[in-house]
């Protein structure tokens, strides 16, 4: 009898255990994994979100005629009907926010709203930052959407983003790309534990050579998060490492991650990034010794950097020597002084030149040797990695950028924005523009049908590239007197378009485009996402949909299976002590 109580108490542990496994998330109460609404309520792609704005116009004011301070200012936001009070907003940007200070005719800023920023409690529907891209040096305004897309499908962590059109004091300021931030609530949502160091290079050390042990001597990796003695040792090692050759990349790194993540880039054309000159706009997230890389600002992907036509490096009309370099990280380019959007054009030029269609996939940098880029020269390094980097990038060449599936994704993305480009009142370029560059001869349609070609001849063989530099404009390819590019499934564009296509809204579209179909259904299935059925979900390969990791699931099953042996041991000995 004595012993009945003990048998009580554990048989009380397991229900009270198991209703705080199961039972606690029906009750409406967020787990660590679903406390991340926005990414449906506001990062919903199958609409373009409202965002409005109020602030004081004295501070709207400053905030424009002082953008390039970058100095926060008071705000109340609203997205899709839901209002956060006393927020902070500022401009934000680089290059292109000091561009657009320079121009004489537009204020079309991007901008950066911290929820959380007078009050930590803050913020919406989990989001604590929100970054709202103004589409600067892209003309078909899907760059970085579709870039997002690819890395999203290949399980990269990505993060959430979508199209919103913004008002601020009832006054429209246009289509923007909408995309969260990447720091704390971003990394505990892609991540099992979340709770590693973020960093994001950009100047000395951001390519990632080698320079000392001493980590203050790399001033250019940023820290996003606190970081201690630990994390500085940890990131050496990771230095260290991918500078040496023959060492055990698994020790420091997430190889398949980073496998992935290049091939993308490099598919991508993307040279606004660790590949080019400018060797920036990625992340580094540490969790446990093992790095991974995080994507980031993909407006002059697809081959919108340094493209040709009158683009200049870094987005800026060219003027003068076609081969100037890049400034460096926060020069100024003189040539954007007093420039109108007018003036600015087709920015995104002609990126279907040779050096861009066939970038080289086994050295895929630009302006420099592979060797001044240790990261992805220690990665391709080997034979083994180069085989499964060779498998991602034919994956997605020969699915992802297939001239029918990219078409066929195109085409929905321009349904949904083309209304609001088109009413757009401080847009960079005219919707004319905005078409051709989607489905002209030289728009993103295009290239992704030649980069697709170009990819897959590369690891055929049949195209041999000996070596590119993209930043001058100029490539040098071994037999590319001989190559035929495969033929896509669908006919070259000519101008003409595809039988029993309208033009985009009954509108005749300039010479020698075509137009996307604003009713056309796609058939069934032809959507499906192959790529993601073969990699995984984005970001979430330990992540269930119950919102728990299988961490946490695994942990749990085993500490309810020792519960049982516990309980149905001191079972078996109350009866022999009987």
């Amino acid at each position: 009898m004595k012993k009945t109580p003990v048998i009580l108490v554990f048989v009380i542990l397991i229900v009270l255990f198991c209703s705080a496994v199961f039972v606690y998330p029906k009750l409406g109460l967020e787990s660590a994994n679903t406390g991340y609404k926005y990414m449906d309520t506001v990062f919903d792609q199958s609409q373009v979100t409202n965002v409005d704005i109020e602030m004081e116009d004295e501070d709207f004011n400053s905030m424009i005629e002082n953008a390039a301070d970058e100095e926060i200012f008071e705000a109340n936001v609203t997205v899709n009907g839901t209002t956060v009070n006393n927020v902070g907003i500022r401009t934000k940007g680089n290059l292109s926010l000091r561009s657009v200070v320079q121009m004489e005719d537009s204020d079309r800023y991007s901008f950066k709203i911290d929820f959380d920023y007078y009050d930590s409690t803050k913020s919406l529907d989990g989001l604590k930052k929100l970054n709202l891209n103004n589409n600067y040096s892209d003309a078909s305004q899907m760059r970085e959407y579709m870039s997002y897309k690819m890395m999203d499908e290949l399980g990269i962590a990505t993060p959430g983003y979508s199209y919103m059109y913004v008002k601020i004091n009832g006054e429209e300021r246009g289509l923007y790309l909408g995309v969260e931030a990447i720091e704390e609530t971003f990394l505990a949502r892609t991540f099992d534990k979340g709770s590693g160091s973020l960093y994001k290079p950009d100047g000395t050390g951001s390519d990632l050579k080698y320079i000392s042990d001493a980590y203050e001597d790399y001033t250019g990796i940023d820290p996003k998060t606190s970081i201690g003695d630990k994390d500085e040792e940890e990131f050496i090692d990771f230095i260290t490492a991918i500078n040496k050759e023959s060492t055990d990349l698994e020790s420091v790194l997430d190889v398949d991650e980073m496998l992935r993540y290049f091939a993308a880039n490099t598919a991508l054309v993307n040279l606004d990034s660790y590949q080019g000159n400018m060797k920036h706009n990625y992340y580094l997230y540490e969790e446990d010794g093992i790095f991974s890389i995080l994507p980031w600002d993909y407006n002059m992907s697809l081959g919108g950097f340094g493209g040709g036509g009158n683009r200049g490096q870094g987005g800026f009309p060219k003027q003068g020597n076609e081969n100037t370099s890049p400034p460096e990280n926060n020069e100024v380019i003189d040539a954007a002084q007093g420039q109108t959007r007018q003036q600015m054009g087709m920015m995104g030029g002609n990126a279907l030149n040779d050096s861009n269609i066939n970038f080289s996939i086994y050295e895929p940098v630009s302006g420099m040797s592979i060797e001044e880029r240790p990261l992805i020269n220690s990665l391709l390094s080997s034979e083994e990695n180069v085989s499964k980097y060779e498998d991602y990038i034919s994956e997605i060449a020969s699915t992802f950028l297939a001239k029918e599936k990219f078409t066929q994704m195109v085409d929905e993305v321009y349904n949904l924005i083309r209304p609001y480009v088109e009413k757009d009142p401080t847009a960079f370029y005219t919707t004319e523009e905005f078409q051709a560059d989607v489905y002209g001869d030289t728009g993103i349609i295009e290239f992704a049908s030649k980069r697709s070609d170009s990819i897959l001849a590369q690891i055929s063989g049949d195209l041999v590239v000996e070596s590119t530099d993209n930043l001058n404009g100029s490539s040098s390819e071994i037999g590319l007197e001989n190559f035929s590019a495969p033929q896509s499934e669908f006919p070259p564009n000519d101008g003409k378009m595809p039988e029993g296509m309208e033009p985009p809204n009954g509108k005749q579209l300039p010479e020698g485009m075509q137009g996307g179909p604003d009713n056309r259904q796609m058939p069934d299935g032809n959507g499906e996402n192959t790529i993601r059925a073969k990699f995984g979900e984005k970001g979430t390969a330990d992540k269930q949909s119950t919102g728990y990791s299988k961490t946490m699931i695994v942990t749990t099953a085993v500490s309810l299976a020792l519960m049982l042996l516990l309980t149905f041991g001191i079972s078996r000995f109350r009866r022999r002590k009987v």
